[in-house]
């Protein structure tokens, strides 16, 4: 079988259905493969939307892949792979290469930068495993390795293949793959044991549960395991949605001293956390973490930890599925503490847009045919009080122009969900023309723009300066010349007309919601409180 095509089985196998990417010169062979293996490729306008919505695909199905040039396209899209990487994405990145026939070190192809080694050694940073498939002997053998992995460690994986190796037969090989940990079953037993009995023994235990939870496939056992404990359980930012909002148990988003008082509360008075699958990101966490190690057990997809007890070999699977076999695991008494209504507060109609209300309206307008995906600002601090049963965002990595071209992955993912895109309009300018691409495939996300001309994140941390506004932009009109359409809301009255008219469309439909520079949400206020003092002494 040719290289290229055992590729796209392979991924066809792997249940991806769509590529993303843009094609080049080095990688025409490759994309005529592509085409003839029956696999299509979803062509965006700018290499940074492949890797993002190749991302978002990942996250929602388990793997994803992005198709880039050499050089120019590959170089092009480093950022949203860190993103994936810093996220546990699983990613594959295929890209093209000169011909190794005939190289010489001497030769300035088009694209190249410093070697012909360069790109490789750039992407060695930001993926967990790559191959350079320059021998049609091991080709299988390393293809193999990359998707293993990408899939064991749920992080990106890069395949570059030299133009002429495209359709090199290669010989099948008996393909050794990673295997993960060793998870050695005394180890396991003994982290079991002193697990338990600190849950058993604790007063007020609690689980805190994050990203690791979905990527790793835990979400029905994540569920189980709290109704055999009958736990109080809280979700990181990251992690929003792995636990159905709805839940009884289910207490609320906690991110350190950014969360909710009652959230904060209940997690920091817990004298045994156990925190599954989280990763304790510095918005607030990483301090609350350190601060409460003592009382913790910690289960990763790297380690496991009890206070400051940490096992070799096992990891974040090992412990749920261990714990949910446990006969010995207490069953609690806790009585979930009573919710307000999941629906947003009825406001005044005529009332001026805020942050807040945004979100009420959402909690109003949300169903189970749609899915939310946010990006960067203070939209998705704001989330952390949306309703909703999928939430994506990247909320560790933080990389500016994320959620457009996410929701084009998301929606080829997930075709039964519509996505509702939240977006700042610093990040919107970055990438939201991604939107052609959407009205070319016939998608139709909803998105709407924080609209308050200013990166406010940045603002409250530091002060109103002339590099801190954002350009206005009129977002309706660029909706109208994409093939889509919109309306410009200021009042609470014209975002709830907008949504019925959003609601109705066939099309994308960008609504502009129109905010006072220094409204921001109350978790923003927060971030404000913590980060603002150690900026300040940094510039003054």
């Amino acid at each position: 079988m040719r290289i290229a095509d055992y590729i796209f089985k392979r991924l066809k196998e792997e249940g991806v259905e769509y590529t993303f990417g843009i094609p080049g010169d080095f990688i025409l062979p490759l994309y005529a493969a592509q085409e003839r293996c029956g696999m299509k490729t979803i062509v965006v306008t700018h290499e940074p939307s492949a890797g993002f919505a190749a991302d978002v695909y990942a996250r929602i199905r388990g793997l994803g892949c992005a198709i880039v040039t050499q050089g120019v396209g590959a170089l092009n899209m480093v950022n949203p792979i860190a993103l994936a990487y810093a996220e546990e994405s699983p990613v594959i990145v295929l890209t093209g290469a000169p011909e190794i026939c005939g190289r010489d070190p001497n030769r300035l192809f088009h694209h190249r930068i410093k070697n012909y080694e360069t790109q490789h050694r750039i992407y060695q940073e930001v993926t967990a495993s790559t191959a350079v498939l320059n021998d049609g002997v091991t080709a299988i053998s390393e293809i193999e390795r990359v998707i293993s992995t990408t899939k064991k460690l749920s992080r990106p994986g890069y395949i570059e293949i030299p133009r002429d190796m495209v359709n090199v037969d290669a010989p099948p090989r008996c393909v050794p793959t990673y295997g993960g940990p060793d998870n050695r079953k005394t180890v396991l037993k003994e982290a079991l044991e002193e697990i338990v009995t600190r849950l058993n023994n604790s007063r007020r235990p609690v689980i805190y549960a994050g990203e690791e939870i979905k990527r790793f496939g835990l979400m029905s056992a994540l569920v189980k395991l709290i109704e055999k404990l009958n736990l109080p359980v809280a979700t990181s930012l990251m992690g929003k949605s792995v636990l159905p909002e709805d839940h009884p148990n289910f207490i609320g988003n906690y991110i350190g001293r950014l969360s909710p008082k009652p959230v904060r509360d209940y997690v920091e008075r817990s004298d045994c956390i156990l925190s599954l699958g989280t990763l304790p990101i510095d918005f607030g966490v990483a301090a609350a973490f350190a601060s409460y190690t003592q009382n913790m057990i910690q289960a990763t997809s790297a380690h496991v930890c009890v206070s400051h007890h940490c096992y070799q070999g096992i990891n974040l699977v090992d412990v749920v599925e261990g714990l949910l076999k446990s006969k010995g695991l207490k069953r609690r008494s806790f009585e979930p503490p009573k919710k307000g209504p999941v629906k947003g507060k009825k406001l005044p109609a005529g009332k001026r847009l805020t942050v807040v209300s945004i979100i009420d309206e959402l909690n109003n307008f949300l169903t189970n045919r749609h899915l939310v995906i946010s990006d960067v600002g203070d939209c998705l601090f704001a989330s952390i009080e949306l309703k909703t049963d999928i939430f994506i965002g990247p909320a560790f990595y933080a990389s500016m122009g994320f959620a457009v071209p996410g929701a084009i992955g998301a929606q080829m993912a997930l075709p039964s969900r519509r996505p509702i895109v939240l977006v700042g309009d610093g990040c919107f300018q970055m990438t939201g023309v991604e939107l052609a691409t959407a009205k070319k495939l016939g998608l139709n996300p909803i998105v709407i723009i924080f609209d308050n001309s200013t990166f406010s994140t940045l603002k409250v941390m530091d002060r109103d300066r002339d590099y801190l506004h954002v350009n206005r932009w009129d977002y309706v009109g660029i909706a109208r010349s994409l093939g889509g359409s919109g309306a410009q809301a200021t009042t609470i009255k014209e975002l709830r007309e907008a949504l019925s008219e959003a609601k109705k469309s066939k099309d994308f439909y960008i609504i502009d919601a129109i905010l006072d520079e220094n409204d921001i949400s109350p978790t923003l206020a927060r971030l404000a409180k913590d980060f603002r003092p150690l900026i300040q002494s940094l510039i003054e």
